[in-house]
């Protein structure tokens, strides 16, 4: 019995892994949480010369902890992952329910069997010692299969999550100019990319941990309270079910810091992301000015600032940690000591004449064992709110994505708005600016603006009121100073501004076609560079041949380069194999492919020679398509019949070209 007692004594030590520690670990999470929130707290005062600058709805974006609102933010995306019962996503949930429950069961047989084999070691009968052992080596493969069906559900899970998720929020982000819009007329999201790849990714990796790190715990709750309760009584776990609610709201409070460092960190991540991603966007610039002292003095800055927070944060789930070992770990093995020993400790208990020692021995050892589970499913319940935290900032920053996605889609969107210019005119103060309160009207073959107000995101008045038409075979130059509206006024023709008010009649976006003076080169083939945005289907559907493409090229003078490179289908860094001429080409080329009604070359042939140039313009008229031109040429003047010239202090002129204007406008 001696022998027996040892055994079990030594067995049930692992219930006693670490001793425990003061309350001072609570008042060190709860002093290093005050001095974060005082140190930004004073940051923001000196910014601000003593005023802390924060809106209501500033500081409901930054709230991210466990409440209503994240519940109800949460409910939202499962709404999207998870779009009907009779869908892969549900399947696979049922999956993992399944495979938890079998994997609790094979837990407690597990137990129920191991204490028998130990029982049949220390009673010395190799009988019953074989048949135990030979039940437990025959349930291991279903065991292993309940294991990995289990981590196949959870994988997959996460994978089918993050595909309807991102598929979603790419379709928000992808329609119409929401892209664009984002970047430039919007200013509450600064990095889309790094919310679109890496927390959408984290986002649904946690949501699936969750409901693993949930269900399994308390589905081995109710179980082993059912078995202790008809082994022990049913006092022993509801003490354990009282203390996991006082815990968890203890612990629960103490993490509340976690949500708002989520998001924080995830934000400075996407600053240096982005500080590293424009050095590469932009070397070339960068290495002719010898800039490479300033990027890395930015750089250095935008990862000292995400080292400094990820420093902080470490130290704060350091002391958090602390308090849950004592908590959730160690206070909860003790509670489960009291627990398990009280009806053993009981002499008057029915148990003590109904049993014999051995018994008595054997029926604590599998007791014991279940309540160490129970403890260690009631801790992971306590732990769990430390990801649920955690989860709160990710749930944030995605459902600010899509709320933001949703309010460019319908047209709203928010921005610092500026004072107007203060120039004088009383007439130009009272203009108000309303995003959107402009009218589009879609017509083939006119372009009419009509008193519309010239007007920037930011709120500043390039030109009060405009007002012109053009008819298609009217090709028109566009002329002034830089920072005069040429761009703006391209911007709103394009829909990528809002109309702040008047009429603008225009042909539908796909008859108009843009030619910047950088043309963008995609990735892909040669094909891909004359067809784009269409397809090699959509190319196939028009009825062009690659020989027509071919004179397209030719056209603009590039025939060589299908010789060249390879062919149609050679895939290269066009970026870069291609020369800024023959890039200004090859966008020409593409406008030849697409033949609208009105294209606008934004300075698109300035590294082109002047009878190029010529051959050019003199093929947009010959095959219909009307010019809108911005440039600084004299010999482009020819080309045209009216020009636009706009002087930067909001006045313009629209005037048909006469040979007086022709050197006016050199």
């Amino acid at each position: 019995m001696a022998a027996l007692s040892k055994l079990v004594t030594g067995r049930n030590s692992s219930l006693t892994a670490a001793a425990a520690a003061t309350a001072a670990a609570a008042t060190t999470a709860l002093a290093f949480a005050y001095l974060v929130r005082r140190k930004r707290r004073n940051t923001l005062l000196s910014k601000n010369g003593g005023k802390v600058l924060t809106s209501d709805k500033e500081s409901k974006k930054d709230k991210a902890v466990v409440d209503g609102v994240f519940f109800s933010r949460l409910w939202r995306i499962l709404k999207i992952m998870v779009p009907g019962l009779v869908s892969q996503e549900s399947a696979y949930l049922l999956l993992i329910a399944v495979m938890l429950v079998a994997r609790t069961y094979c837990d407690v047989w597990m137990i129920q069997n191991g204490t028998l084999i130990e029982s049949a070691i220390i009673g010395r009968s190799t009988k019953d010692f074989k048949r135990y052992l030979f039940n437990f080596v025959t349930a291991m493969p279903a065991i292993s299969v309940v294991n990995n069906f289990l981590k196949l559900g959870l994988n997959q899970l996460k994978l089918r999550f993050r595909v309807r998720l991102t598929g979603y929020l790419y379709e928000e982000y992808l329609k119409g100019y929401t892209y664009y819009k984002m970047g430039n007329l919007d200013n509450r999201i600064a990095n889309a990319d790094q919310l679109l790849t890496q927390d959408v990714e984290k986002f649904c990796n946690s949501v699936v941990d969750l409901y693993s790190n949930l269900s399994k715990p308390l589905l081995d709750i109710f179980l082993y309270i059912y078995k202790l309760a008809s082994a022990i009584g049913a006092q022993g776990p509801a003490s354990m079910m009282a203390y996991l609610i006082i815990s968890g709201l203890i612990l629960t409070r103490f993490r509340r810091p976690i949500g708002k460092m989520t998001v924080t960190e995830q934000r400075y991540e996407g600053e240096y992301r982005y500080v590293n991603s424009r050095l590469i966007t932009n070397s070339e610039e960068i290495a002719f000015y010898n800039g490479n002292r300033r990027e890395k003095q930015t750089i250095h800055t935008s990862f000292k600032r995400l080292v400094d927070h990820l420093h902080n944060f470490i130290v704060f789930r350091f002391s958090m940690g602390f308090v849950d070992s004592i908590i959730a770990k160690y206070l909860a093995t003790v509670i489960g000591y009291l627990v398990v020993s009280r009806p053993f400790l009981n002499l008057s208990h029915p148990r003590h004449l109904e049993s014999n020692h051995a018994e008595l021995l054997e029926d604590y050892y599998q007791s014991g064992r279940m309540l160490l589970r129970l403890s260690q499913a009631l801790g992971r319940i306590v732990l769990a709110g430390r990801e649920m935290t955690r989860l709160a900032g990710f749930t944030a920053r995605i459902t600010e994505l899509m709320q933001v996605l949703k309010e460019l889609n319908s047209g709203k969107y928010e921005r610092t708005m500026v004072s107007q210019l203060d120039k004088g005119s009383e007439s130009q103060s009272a203009l108000p600016l309303i995003p959107g309160s402009g009218k589009i009207i879609i017509l083939d073959r006119v372009i009419k603006f009509e008193h519309v107000p010239l007007v920037t995101p930011n709120g500043d008045v390039l030109i009060q009121d405009l007002s012109f038409e053009v008819r298609s075979g009217t090709n028109v130059l566009v002329c002034g100073p830089n920072g005069c509206g040429k761009s703006s006024l391209f911007r709103c023709l394009g829909e990528l501004w809002p109309l702040f008010g008047g009429r603008l009649t225009k042909p539908d976006r796909g008859k108009l076609f843009y030619v910047p003076q950088r043309p963008y080169m995609t990735l892909g083939t040669l094909r891909d560079q004359v067809i784009y945005p269409d397809t090699i289907e959509d190319q196939r559907r028009k009825g062009i041949s690659d020989l027509v493409l071919k004179d397209y090229l030719g056209n603009v003078q590039l025939g060589h380069i299908l010789d060249r490179e390879g062919g149609w289908d050679c895939i290269q860094d066009w970026m870069d194999v291609l020369s800024g001429g023959e890039k200004q080409r090859m966008a020409m080329a593409r406008l030849f492919y697409h033949k609208p009604q009105f294209a606008i070359l934004d300075e698109c042939t300035s590294a082109v020679s002047v009878d190029v140039e010529g051959y050019i313009y003199n093929h947009c008229r010959k095959v219909g398509i009307t010019l809108f031109t911005v440039s600084h040429r004299k010999s482009l003047w020819k080309h045209h019949e009216y020009y636009l010239h706009m002087d930067g202090r909001g006045k313009y002129e629209f005037k048909p070209i006469t040979a007086d204007t022709v050197e006016f406008g050199s």
